[in-house]
């Protein structure tokens, strides 16, 4: 998976719809994306609801190969800021990285002010877990449990008054090496790459290489997009993505693993936003350093996208 190193761009898709790719990685995407819209539950809301969406946080044991600690802080700020204000917290996958650390005890050690914020949330309905690769330590997809909390691959979010369904999921569903090859996939992180982030290698600042993995990954999601109707949100890739009015209604969160930064997604008053927390830099030293949320392009009306 990619990790943007610099800058946060939303990417769109323009009109018409892209031209479908008829290969064996596709048609295994799309059976595996509806495999999931199947089990999914359903949840329902309406224009009043309010709703959150992050994505990627990967939590670790906050030691130095931990990619979420330097946004804890900022994290915790952010998501304190949505229970206060009566959001619903929906994790899009991949919030711990069982894949590089062994123990989710360990990290739930590291991070437990989170948790605590995730079981408030609970407590009160507000909350839904998606299962991303990173989360499964195990043989099981559908289902994971995380501190008694139970994360599922999926869930439909269903307007009481328009009939219209959000399909929510991580999106690594539609990434073959992420999600049949897994088990592989984690041994190389957990002892291959793990070694080399002692040794001071880095996550690459989105080459070329890394850029055309995630552009497949984005053009099969919205292939699945085109062909059933629905607005997508996924996760996965680390890159936001937001849609051009008429295009395929294909939404991604971003991640959670930029330092100082943080992307989401708001759903509120019927419309979708993208939104990015930061941690501005121009404040002296001895001061907290002030936490800024933004809108990252203008709000669009959920209905636009039938």
């Amino acid at each position: 998976m990619v990790t943007l190193a610099e800058g946060i761009t939303a990417g769109t898709f323009p009109q018409p719809y892209p031209t479908i790719l008829r290969n064996g990685r596709r048609t295994f995407a799309h059976r595996r994306l509806s495999e999931v819209f199947e089990a999914a539950q359903n949840v329902p809301f309406d224009d009043s609801s309010r709703i959150v969406f992050f994505s990627d946080c990967h939590r670790g044991n906050n030691g130095r190969l931990d990619e979420f600690a330097k946004n804890a802080d900022l994290f915790l700020h952010a998501l304190t800021h949505y229970y206060q204000k009566g959001f619903t917290y929906i994790e899009v996958g991949d919030g711990d990285d069982m894949w590089k650390y062994r123990r989710f005890s360990d990290i739930r050690r590291a991070h437990g002010p989170v948790f605590d914020l995730l079981h408030a949330f609970d407590r009160q309905d507000r909350l839904h877990l998606i299962i991303g690769n990173h989360d499964i330590s195990s043989g099981r997809h559908g289902q994971v449990e995380k501190d008694g909390i139970v994360a599922h691959e999926g869930v439909i979010l269903h307007h009481a008054r328009t009939d219209q369904r959000i399909f929510v999921l991580h999106g690594h569903q539609a990434d073959f090496k992420s999600d049949q090859l897994h088990i592989v996939g984690r041994f190389l992180v957990r002892y291959v790459w793990r070694l080399l982030q002692i040794l001071g290698f880095k996550n690459g600042t989105g080459g070329e290489g890394a850029t055309l993995k995630q552009k497949k990954i984005d053009q099969r999601i919205t292939e699945w997009v085109q062909t059933h109707r629905h607005i997508v949100i996924c996760g996965h890739t680390h890159r936001p993505m937001y849609p051009v009015r008429g295009a395929p209604p294909y939404f991604n969160t971003g991640s959670c693993v930029i330092p100082g930064t943080i992307t989401g997604l708001e759903v509120q008053n019927g419309e979708i936003i993208p939104v990015r927390w930061s941690v501005r830099q121009e404040t002296r030293p001895e001061e907290t350093p002030p936490v800024v949320r933004e809108p990252m392009a203008t709000p669009k009306k959920l209905m636009w996208f039938r």
